[in-house]
């Protein structure tokens, strides 16, 4: 019988390691409940607090961008699978909301080294969530805009095989914090088993992202995330090279380019959507390749990460698996 877990914000870490001992044991179905810190360690609650560096972030809280957990599966080895499925996301439930900034110097559109222009001062926002919208207030008016929430988990993903990777990390062999708004309510990440338990952690709960992320902060809160966990065997295995990520609509693959290029990212993600195509629909590579070319989607998330995918609907008749 399955059973649930619950972890409080007291689990917090800053990096996926093989060497972590378990905050929580599960079994193949069952369920976690994490609350999780904001991607600052609450360091920014008023519009006053700026974005600080990661000197004073590691100073003061030990570190940046942290995940809940670890959770060890029992069963787990190397070579299977998690499918990690995602029930429920809760933006800002303690502070009933949470923060977006501009960071001096970061982000897509200003850049302190090679410009000759003097970087944006750092500025904060605190907004509020109501009625499931955001409260966005203009600097020059009273007036107000609205936001949909829409949130997702930033950061998920297992000890990597050998090194000790820190959680604002991402990265191929763990996944770790691609900030895609796809890893979202509804859809089921899949992600590679390199240890024994697998060690699973979460957190960075966003309430809302464009595209991007193009400041380099989204709206960052607090958060609870409700998922179900199902150990995959190696032998019943479809994955590939690069972490997973379905929804009822769509299929899709979680691709990382690292201190590259989006257009990198992208190209890897597309090439293994369509080696999925082959491996679960028996579509021919150069097929797949041209119907991505007709009706693939990306979805960017911070940058250096995006999830190409490709509606279920096209493919569903050939599915082989």
């Amino acid at each position: 019988m399955s059973q649930i877990v619950k972890l409080g914000m007291e689990h917090r870490k800053f990096a996926f390691d093989k060497d972590l001992p378990p905050a929580a044991t599960i079994r193949s179905g069952d369920t976690v409940i994490l609350e999780t810190e904001d991607a600052n360690c609450s360091l920014i609650t008023k519009e006053t607090d700026l974005w600080p560096e990661f000197k004073k972030i590691y100073e003061t809280a030990g570190g940046c961008n942290p995940v809940t957990g670890p959770i060890y599966v029992e069963g787990a080895k190397e070579g299977d699978n998690l499918a990690v499925e995602i029930k429920r996301v809760v933006p800002g439930f303690a502070r009933g909301g949470g923060y977006t900034s501009i960071q001096s110097g970061v982000g897509s559109l200003e850049d302190i080294n090679g410009t000759i222009q003097k970087p944006l001062g750092a500025k904060t926002r605190i907004l509020k969530i109501e009625n499931d919208e955001i409260i966005y207030k203009l600097d020059n008016n009273e007036e107000y805009i609205k936001i949909p929430v829409a949130p997702f988990v930033g950061t998920i993903g297992v000890a990597p095989k050998y090194d000790r990777r820190a959680s604002f990390y991402k990265g191929r062999e763990w996944c770790g914090n691609v900030d895609c708004p796809d890893v979202k309510v509804g859809s089921t990440v899949l992600l590679p088993v390199h240890v024994e338990g697998a060690l699973l952690s979460m957190g960075d709960v966003h309430g809302v992202q464009g595209d991007g992320e193009i400041t380099g902060c989204a709206l960052e809160c607090q958060g609870i995330i409700e998922a179900t966990v199902r150990l995959i065997p190696k032998e019943q295995s479809t994955y590939l090279t690069w972490p997973q990520v379905d929804s009822d609509e769509w299929i899709g693959v979680i691709s990382i380019a690292n201190r590259g290029r989006l257009t990198n990212a992208m190209a890897n993600g597309y090439v293994e959507l369509a080696k999925r195509m082959e491996l679960e629909y028996g579509i021919p590579l150069c097929d797949g390749y041209m119907i991505l070319n007709l009706a693939g989607k990306m979805r960017v998330g911070n940058g250096g990460s995006c999830v190409c995918r490709i509606d279920r609907k096209l493919l569903e008749k050939y599915r082989l698996k």
